[in-house]
């Protein structure tokens, strides 16, 4: 008798723990969720920071509309990699005919040298400016879609 009463209790110790289980796991889940649609609230409104900075900057080519515009995709590309976004890859051909892999924030960086090139230049009525910022944002989207 003794030994079966044992037995129950072990039992009513395991549904109980097994219950908590299920409740911290729920728990989990909801704060996961959670924090994730801030994080992605948060890339968003940044986004959005971004593309009206860089009407700006398509307007206005200052010097000044540059560096606020360029501010504005490091600290984007800094919170999409801190939030657990992955680079993205992209294979292109060299000239020799070789594959290359480019990583999606080193296109990044490379349009934002071709924007300040245009801006310091200041060429085509800011056509080839506003071209940029549209790429720009396009490869912003792609790091966190």
């Amino acid at each position: 008798m003794r030994i079966g009463m044992q037995t129950n209790f072990s039992n009513d110790r395991i549904s109980k723990n097994a219950v908590e289980s299920k409740t911290s796991d729920s728990f989990a889940n909801v704060m996961r969720k959670s924090q994730n649609k801030m994080h992605l609230d948060s890339l968003n409104q940044l986004m959005s920071r971004v593309d009206t900075q860089g009407q700006k900057l398509a307007k206005q080519r200052t010097l000044e509309n540059l560096l606020d515009y360029k501010n504005l995709v490091k600290q984007f590309i800094g919170e999409s990699l801190s939030f657990g976004m992955q680079l993205s890859e992209k294979q292109s051909f060299n000239q020799s005919g070789g594959m290359k892999t480019h990583q999606l924030v080193e296109v990044i960086d490379q349009k934002l040298i071709e924007v300040q090139d245009e801006v310091l230049n200041n060429e085509n009525e800011g056509l080839n400016t506003l071209r940029l910022v549209g790429e720009i944002k396009g490869l912003l989207i792609n790091l966190y879609m």
